[in-house]
């Protein structure tokens, strides 16, 4: 019986010990940073670029655009200044034109039928550090503004950047 208590022990023993190791190694290397202040965490940083506007009409995607808004499509180009990839195309815009309710980014598509992916994150948009990449965006805008200003944070901890949209 205490042949069995002492293999019990052994076994445990060695398991805590190669678990330290482990933990121990990836402190070592760097991958785990808990303790250490001084090195920052990697994370994304895109500068965003406006390129064009393009009036799409009325309707996109079976949506009616609000009365008296049309459909437009923003293309950017977004550059990730960071030491991560990036995962979605475009950051998060908040746009404001000359007054409240000048923009809408947002609508209820009439449109039922959904594509279905062809395998999961297939068509997941990214910008790997150092990279630029081109991203769009459909919003409604007011007819008779000229321009717009777009605010976003270039990553998770940044200052607000502003982006300037010329309307044609």
């Amino acid at each position: 019986m205490r042949n069995r208590g002492m293999t019990v022990v052994s076994v445990l023993l060695l398991v805590v010990g190669c678990f330290c190791m482990v933990l121990g190694f990836l402190f070592w290397s760097g991958e785990l940073n808990v303790f250490r202040p001084d090195i920052p965490e990697k994370e994304p940083y895109c500068v965003v670029e406006f390129q064009e506007a393009v009036r799409l009409g009325d309707t996109y995607e079976g949506a009616q655009a609000y009365e008296g808004y049309s459909f437009y499509e923003l293309h950017y180009s977004v550059e990730n200044m960071g030491d991560l990839e990036f995962y979605r195309g475009l950051p998060s815009i908040y746009y404001m034109g000359k007054e409240y309710g000048s923009v809408y980014d947002y609508w209820e598509n009439q449109n039922t039928e959904e594509e279905e992916e062809l395998f999961s994150d297939a068509y997941d948009a990214r910008i790997p550090p150092g990279r630029t990449g081109k991203a769009t965006q459909v919003i409604q805008i007011r007819e008779g503004e000229e321009s717009l200003t777009g605010s976003y944070y270039p990553s998770y901890s940044d200052e607000e950047l502003f982006v300037e949209i010329q309307i044609k």
